[in-house]
């Protein structure tokens, strides 16, 4: 490579570098995605050599990034990688902690709890201390016996992963079900000024929307 290749190798490999840690994938996620080892992977993000344009058209849509990202030279804000292992030990504590209260309120002993999914007390011990993961079946099992549903023990915490996880699932499942003329339109930035439009017309009670009609009458005739 010329030196002019070299300096765009290296701000591609950055970029690159930088779509993956914001993704939470390693280096082998990549290079096994790409047919290559990671250490050949390391080299793309090191700038030693570059892509070949499928392999950066693979990795945007691996990594969850627009192509421009790499026509670009701004990098995105990379958020710590998810444990997802803390994760899952936070909410076996919570569902834990939920289920002795249930039980609690329900004036049950650990043996009852035992005996309705047959287990041993000491396995109602550690669900509720939150050192073991309760079975899906035997939970639901309980909730139906503590006078719950399973939405007991859902996490409803607005804040958490989970919950942002969802929204965003369900505007991409909303945005998949639009027509792709409508998914034009909508991702079109000239048309943003219409939605923000939109956005408020949306807010408007039944009068604010006839006055606003009317008004939009008397400027047109």
């Amino acid at each position: 490579m010329n030196e002019f290749d070299r300096t765009r190798a290296k701000i591609l490999g950055i970029l690159i570098l930088d779509a993956r840690l914001h993704a939470g994938r390693t280096q082998e996620d990549c290079g096994q995605l790409l047919g290559i080892s990671g250490e050949e992977f390391d080299q793309f993000e090191r700038g030693n050599s570059a892509p070949g344009l499928p392999q950066l058209e693979a990795l945007a849509m691996y990594l969850g990034v627009s192509l421009n990202h790499f026509w670009g030279d701004k990098t995105m804000n990379n958020a710590r990688r998810t444990s997802y292992d803390d994760v899952m030990a936070d909410r076996s504590k919570v569902i834990g902690e939920l289920l002795r209260k249930a039980r609690l309120e329900n004036n049950r002993s650990i043996q009852d709890l035992a005996i309705e999914i047959k287990v041993a007390p000491p396995k109602i011990e550690a669900y509720e201390n939150g050192t073991a993961a309760i079975p899906l079946f035997q939970l639901e099992r309980l909730a139906r016996y503590l006078g719950h549903s399973l939405n007991y023990f859902m996490n409803h915490d607005e804040a958490s992963l989970l919950s942002k996880h969802e929204a965003e699932q369900k505007i991409k499942d909303h945005f998949d079900s639009l027509s792709p003329e409508m998914q034009k339109f909508v991702t079109e930035p000239i048309n943003i000024s219409y939605l923000e439009i939109a956005v408020r017309l949306s807010e408007l009670n039944v009068h604010a929307l006839r006055t606003v009609a009317e008004n939009i009458l008397n400027i047109t005739f």
